[in-house]
């Protein structure tokens, strides 16, 4: 299962983001991710992608879902500890690996892969700075079973 708030933002209009939507969007993720927990296998894992926008986590989420169908992945920036803490707990109650995958791609290379998008999935550019600057690094030492390094675009 592919888990990302921006699937429940979509609409037949395009994305529609506000506060009420980005709450229930994600109260969505983490349902989603709870019954995808309960059906994991035994070898199954869970991929929790860490990076800016436009650093490639969603291309990448399905590029691994056709090498790995039976996985599960949580696809939206994730840049704090306490934004992967909830994920990382629920994992560990289903007694799922998981594994981080950290986008390490440019900031130049985001912000040109954002500016290409359809215009209802830009991120605004400012925000996008601001996430990339705030990446905090996903280690083993936050519940992380092992850390994937992505070099994308460089």
């Amino acid at each position: 299962m592919h888990i990302n708030p921006d699937h429940f933002l979509a609409t037949a209009d395009g994305r529609i983001t506000n506060p009420e939507r980005n709450a229930w969007a994600w109260t969505r993720c983490y349902e989603e991710l709870s019954i995808a927990l309960e059906k994991c296998e035994p070898s199954g894992a869970l991929y929790v992608l860490v990076g800016a926008q436009g650093a490639g986590k969603s291309t990448w989420a399905r590029e691994r879902k056709k090498l790995e169908p039976n996985c599960v992945i949580f696809d939206a920036i994730l840049v704090k500890r306490s934004e992967r803490a909830p994920i990382l707990r629920k994992a560990q109650t289903a007694g799922v690996e998981a594994i981080a995958v950290w986008f390490q791609t440019p900031l130049h290379v985001c912000l040109a892969r954002n500016a290409a998008r359809p215009t209802d999935e830009i991120a605004n550019e400012t925000g996008l700075r601001n996430v990339y600057a705030a990446v905090e690094p996903p280690s083993e030492q936050e519940g992380f079973s092992s850390v994937l390094f992505i070099h994308s675009g460089a």
